[in-house]
């Protein structure tokens, strides 16, 4: 893959495992998500592969 994708693949794994969190509190408290454990497992899942993902972001 080149450079530039990487790149902003990496970019855009690191604002999500900032927004996720953020996102996931709103869908909880309006009532669209409940809590289960197919849907905490889902989070973890994919924020850990988001924190993975953009671990080497440096955001300048």
């Amino acid at each position: 893959m080149s450079q530039s994708i990487l790149s902003a693949l990496r970019a855009s794994a690191f604002w999500a495992t900032i927004l996720l969190p953020l996102l996931a509190l709103v869908l909880v408290v309006t009532g669209i998500v409940t809590i289960t454990l197919l849907t905490s497992a889902s989070f973890l899942a994919v924020y850990s592969a988001c924190a993975i993902a953009g671990h080497s972001h440096t955001p300048y």
